[in-house]
C-alpha cells in the first residue's frame, strides 16, 4: 500500500452495457480535459477513515440493513470541488438517500447534505470549462442518438468498498475491496 492515509468509500457501482458505456464517457472525458479516469460510480459515503478490517465489518453490517433500490439520473451538473467537477445527478428517492442515511449511521459519519451523483470527470478546472463540459455531455448523453445513455439509471442490489486515498489525484492507487450483497427488495421509484 502506499504513503496515502488510509481512506475508503462505499460505492454503488453501475454493471452491464450501462457500466461499459459510463466507463467509455469517463476516458473519452479524461482524455479531452487531460484528467484521470476511474470506474463509475455513485458514492454512498467517502472519506471513512478506519482500519481496513473495521471498514469491512461494517459494510458488510450496512448492507444487510439496507433495501435494494434503483439510481435514476435527473441532469449532468457541475459542482465546485475536484471530485465534482461535472456528474450525472442522481435523483434523490426514498431507496436512494436511505442507503445514504444508512451508511452514516452505521459508521457513525455526520456529513453536509447527502448529494448523490455518478461523476463523469475529476479536475480543478475553473467554473466556465465545467460549465461548457456540462453543455458538451447534455448532448452527448440525452440528445445524440450514437453516444445516448443505455438507460437512465441502475438498479442497485450491492454495495462495494473501495481504498480511496483522497490524496492520490492520480487514482492510482483506488480499488475494490469487496462488495456486499443488499438486503431484500425496497420500493420501486
Amino acid at each position: 500500500m502506499s504513503s496515502f492515509k488510509e481512506q475508503y468509500a462505499i460505492f454503488a457501482v453501475p454493471k452491464g452495457r450501462l457500466q461499459e458505456q459510463l466507463q467509455e464517457e469517463i476516458v473519452h472525458l479524461g482524455k479531452k480535459c487531460h484528467a484521470p479516469t476511474f470506474a463509475p460510480h455513485t458514492t454512498v459515503l467517502a472519506a471513512i477513515e478506519r482500519p481496513r478490517e473495521e471498514v469491512l465489518a461494517l459494510a458488510a453490517e450496512m448492507c444487510k440493513k439496507v433495501k435494494k433500490y434503483r439510481i435514476n439520473f435527473t441532469e449532468v451538473a457541475r459542482g465546485s470541488i475536484y471530485y465534482q467537477c461535472v456528474y450525472l445527478l442522481v435523483d434523490k428517492t426514498e431507496g436512494a438517500m436511505a442507503a445514504g442515511a444508512a451508511a452514516r449511521e452505521v459508521f457513525g459519519m455526520t456529513t453536509g447534505p447527502y448529494m448523490p451523483h455518478l461523476s463523469l470527470l475529476y479536475s480543478d478546472m475553473p467554473q466556465e470549462e465545467r460549465a461548457k463540459i456540462v453543455q458538451h455531455e447534455k448532448e452527448r448523453l440525452f440528445n445524440n442518438p450514437d453516444t445516448r445513455l443505455v438507460d437512465t439509471g441502475f438498479d442497485v442490489d450491492s454495495l462495494a468498498v473501495w481504498y480511496v486515498p483522497e490524496e492520490d489525484k492520480s487514482l492510482a492507487g483506488w480499488c475494490q475491496l469487496a462488495e456486499f450483497p443488499l438486503a431484500g427488495e425496497g420500493a420501486a421509484a
